[in-house]
């Protein structure tokens, strides 16, 4: 990397322009050709120089390109050969101009999904310079309520694809042409593809201001790599962005499953662990099991230097007597495999306690590609066998945890199976029904096998439409969505249908679905499991000031009206605000709205009509007075 520096004051390493196919033996081969063009022998009898004649001078000259071509080609051909097989990553520069620290990295266990790439400390500032870390153009922009806000995605001639999210706002002029479409649509949120070149930005050039919009919880730049061709997010730590890290992980925790039984209904058990700095063994001499066939989890976490932030784990083997049974890479993910986090964690452990304890086998319904071998533990010979664990980071620092292993002969009983349960597997679809509710599931719904109960149970819900139904518990996840039928009791009236929802709780949220009507029953889908019922909703949401008063004056061109709209039941569906009839341009985090006045709007008193709409239809509007200095 090249000590030059681009406008934005950060490094700019060599221009962009080729494939990446890393290798330095790319590097030490152009090097090669060069010396051996320096050692060409010249032409004429070898130590002998030969006298030059007027003719003979007149025939070199002529032909001077001749004798040198065969070298320049050489090197020509070194250069282009390193450039080719060159990491291209290595030539991107940082996307912000403060030092590049870390709050989050590739890969790392989240809730419902894997985190997809970088988070980029700001400091807990906002609106800092976000730069495009090489030539290339705009190829889309999203601005949602959830997830990455507002991001722009840049694609490069090298064949990747760089994302910047949880903006503020773009560069001034693809902010106009965002907001241009925004006004035209009326709506918020936005999927926007541009044509090749249509914005054009330079590496090191401004393209955003980082901010905390979407699904972030504190301001900072989620950064990711894409393979343009693939849409596969790709490890920045793997391109070019590693940060400086001789600490090796920290094994916190260690667990062992019955895997004669599924996962969710054995449970995890305790494995007494001790060590430190890299190195970890069980505190016993021999880690006595109570199965002939187990796997194992741990608890486990990385930093780097900054040593303030813990990370995921990069790599993870498992071996027994020195074979392989298990691997987890985070190389690469692909967006739509990212639920399988879910497949890859004790689900249950993260409900009850919010932490994160990685699966080191592969569930049968876990079909992400980074986890390899079954990890399952054949234990039956009851022979005393060789337990190593290595864990490592994109540095190659390792931590090794090693003893030995062996079935102690006990024998743990089944765990028991409610009455009327299902017996569902994973790779199966199934159909489950009771008087007032139908299930469906997919055959991808399951990681491991579930002894399923539906049940219905009582409800005292004053706005209640149907029975109360348990789907089993929240403590199980699935992959896929199912849907839920549920019958809407006969003493509803048929003219309330119409504001009738169904929610789902799983005890930590509630979900709403407006699904849709076939006779007497209403169908929806959902992607936890929970209770589900119907509920009659005739409550508009509210809509609240938030941090300024009716009739308040503001000066200057910049104004912004805060506002705070909630709904108990269904939750706000949508949101309008329009001044002299004019659509306006707002921002959304959850509950929180602002309403941007727009710098034309005159000196004077002026009235902003507000209205809000929750899922089940109702809406309710406000009339706001305010007055610009």
């Amino acid at each position: 990397m090249d000590n030059s520096v681009n406008r934005g004051g950060q490094p700019m390493p060599a221009s962009l322009s080729w494939p990446a196919h890393a290798g330095a033996s790319a590097k030490a081969a152009a090097t090669n050709a060069t010396l051996a063009s320096e050692t060409f022998a010249q032409p004429g009898k070898a130590g002998v120089q030969q006298p030059a004649t007027a003719s003979t001078r007149r025939a070199r000259g002529g032909k001077h390109w001749l004798r040198w071509w065969p070298l320049a080609a050489v090197g020509v051909g070194g250069v282009i050969l390193y450039l080719l097989l060159s990491p291209a990553s290595s030539r991107f520069t940082r996307p912000v101009g403060t030092a590049f620290r870390l709050s989050g990295n590739f890969g790392e266990l989240r809730p419902q999904h894997f985190h997809m790439g970088l988070d980029v400390r700001t400091d807990g500032e906002e609106n800092l310079p976000v730069y495009a870390v090489a030539d290339g153009y705009v190829s889309r922009i999203i601005i949602q309520e959830y997830s990455l806000g507002k991001a722009i995605f840049v694609t490069h001639p090298n064949g990747y694809t760089t994302v910047y999210a949880h903006l503020n706002r773009f560069y001034d002029e693809l902010q106009t042409a965002v907001e241009q479409q925004q006004l035209k649509t009326q709506q918020r949120e936005q999927d926007i593809s541009f044509k090749p070149f249509q914005y054009p930005v330079e590496k090191g050039g401004l393209i955003a201001r980082s901010g905390n919009t979407g699904g972030s919880e504190a301001p900072h730049l989620h950064f990711e790599v894409r393979d343009t061709k693939t849409g596969r997010n790709l490890n920045p730590l793997l391109h070019g962005y590693a940060a400086d890290d001789d600490t090796p992980p920290v094994l916190h925790n260690l667990y062992w499953y019955n895997r004669q039984y599924s996962t969710y209904s054995s449970g995890a058990n305790t494995i007494s662990i001790t060590g430190s700095e890299g190195n970890y063994r069980a505190v016993r001499p021999v880690i006595k099991v109570r199965s002939p066939r187990i796997s194992l989890a741990m608890r486990a976490t990385d930093k780097d230097n900054d040593n303030r932030f813990r990370f995921g784990i990069y790599r993870v083997e498992v071996r027994l007597d020195n074979k392989l049974v298990h691997e987890a890479v985070m190389d690469d993910i692909d967006e739509t495999d990212t639920r399988y986090i879910n497949a890859c964690i004790d689900y249950s452990k993260w409900i009850r306690s919010g932490s994160f304890v990685q699966h080191l086998s592969t569930l049968p319904g876990n079909h992400l590609p980074a986890w390899k071998g079954s990890g399952l533990i054949d234990l039956a010979d009851s022979d005393v066998h060789q337990l190593n664990l290595r864990l490592y980071d994109v540095n190659n620092n390792v931590t090794e945890f090693n003893s030995t292993i062996q079935y102690s002969g006990a024998k743990e009983l089944a765990p028991p199976i409610e009455k009327g349960a299902r017996i569902l597997a994973p790779g199966k679809a199934a159909v489950l029904s009771t008087p007032n509710c139908k299930v469906s599931f997919t055959a991808r719904t399951f990681y491991d096998t579930v002894a399923f109960v539906l049940k219905e149970q009582a409800s005292a819900a004053r706005n209640k439409a149907s029975a109360l139904v348990a789907l089993h518990q929240p403590l199980v996840p699935v992959h896929e969505a199912y849907s839920v039928s549920l019958k809407v009791m006969g003493s509803v009236p048929a003219h309330l249908r119409k504001q009738i929802v169904m929610q789902l709780n799983n005890g930590q949220q509630k979900v709403i679905d407006k699904g849709k009507w076939r006779d007497d029953w209403l169908t929806a889908s959902f992607n936890t499991l929970g209770s589900v019922q119907l509920l009659i909703d005739t409550e508009a949401p509210t809509i609240q000031l938030s941090g300024w008063n009716e009739g308040q004056t503001f000066s200057g061109n910049t104004i912004r009206l805060p506002l705070n709209c909630r709904d108990e039941t269904a939750g706000v569906a949508s949101f309008k605000a329009t001044l002299n009839g004019q659509w306006l341009l707002y921002e959304q985090k959850g509950r929180d709205f602002v309403v941007n006045i727009p710098p034309s709007c005159k000196p004077g008193n002026h009235q902003v009509t507000v209205s809000a709409t929750d899922v089940a239809g109702n809406t309710s509007s406000r009339q706001l007075t305010f007055k610009k200095g």
